[in-house]
């Protein structure tokens, strides 16, 4: 089953961060919903648990940092990783500075 885990810095405000969040939970709701089942928001909506088959992931926002942590055993290493290196391209281009 493989594991994900990883953290990226946001460089934005809370209120920011806790936006480009649910952006990047539509994503990959969007992505991979095939998936994923259940997205269960917390009551501040700085953390959200994505559910489904074979799939079982935390993402939430602090005051500096995005993290990710989660299992993926969607059919082993077949789906999984494919799935995990799109989580993890995702979360990096919601949260990417853009340059002006």
């Amino acid at each position: 089953m493989p594991l994900i885990t990883f953290a990226v810095a946001h460089g934005r405000t809370l209120d920011e961060a806790r936006r480009r969040l649910e952006a990047a939970v539509q994503q990959v709701s969007t992505r991979f919903g095939a998936v994923i089942s259940r997205v269960e928001w917390a009551a501040d909506r700085t953390r959200v648990r994505l559910e489904g088959t074979g799939i079982r992931a935390e993402m939430w926002v602090d005051a500096r940092d995005v993290h990710v942590e989660g299992d993926v055993a969607v059919l082993g290493s077949l789906l999984g990783a494919p799935l995990s290196a799109g989580l993890k391209q995702i979360v990096q281009q919601t949260f990417q500075k853009q340059l002006s």
